[in-house]
């Protein structure tokens, strides 16, 4: 028996976990980046305030949404690693188990590129659209938000999401992850559908008609 008809479409699924994996572990490393820029930056503006002034700075939407996307496209990229090794022992010892956790790997990454997609538009919307919110108190006093915004003007502080690389590239590179779990996830179920019908025809049905028994003949 041939090695393609042992494991159903073993170079399109091997190429589409390949893609999913590299683009996971980038979303992932764009991830922990931007939160590790976005602590840097809040620490430094934070510092350069003078007493008794102090300033918080609220970034919790796209945290938040940020935090579901980085740790999704983690997952990702651990399963597709797991089921790129699965298809690689298939392919050398031919023991069927890639194919037959075919059901379970198709789901599994169909499910995690629509969570990927559903908190992966907040964090495009997000950054697209909103900002840091700022607000400062000097000896306990809250500044009013307009004289907060001449003084962002005056400064030429950027509040926008948008104006900031790292999380330009957090609204934009895990769409690529999307992309292509959802590809390993179609592959996935059309290998699947392939295995089934291969193992069906493959299984030999039992004759179930009975003889009927040979009636007697008629003494003449």
């Amino acid at each position: 028996m041939m090695m393609n008809s042992v494991i159903p479409l073993k170079f399109p699924r091997l190429l589409s976990l390949l893609f999913a994996w590299a683009w996971a572990l980038i979303s992932l490393a764009i991830g922990i980046s931007a939160f590790v820029k976005s602590n840097r930056d809040k620490n430094r503006l934070r510092s350069e305030v003078p007493r008794p002034a102090t300033v918080f700075l609220d970034t919790n939407d796209v945290f938040h949404s940020g935090v579901v996307v980085t740790a999704v496209s983690g997952v990702i990229m651990v399963l597709c690693m797991l089921y790129i090794g699965l298809l690689i022992v298939d392919a050398n010892a031919r023991s069927g188990i890639s194919s037959r956790t075919l059901p379970l790997q198709y789901i599994t990454l169909g499910f995690l590129a629509a969570w990927l997609f559903a908190t992966q538009i907040p964090v495009s919307l997000f950054v697209a659209t909103r900002s840091v919110k700022v607000a400062a108190s000097i000896d306990g006093i809250n500044v009013p938000n307009g004289i907060l915004k001449t003084i962002e003007r005056a400064l030429g502080a950027k509040t926008a999401y948008k104006d900031y690389d790292y999380l330009q590239l957090l609204a934009i590179l895990p769409w690529f992850a999307f992309l292509f779990t959802a590809v390993a996830a179609v592959v996935g179920f059309l290998a699947s559908s392939s295995h089934f019908r291969s193992t069906y025809k493959a299984t030999p049905i039992a004759n179930t008609t009975k003889e009927l028994p040979s009636q007697p003949s008629s003494a003449a």
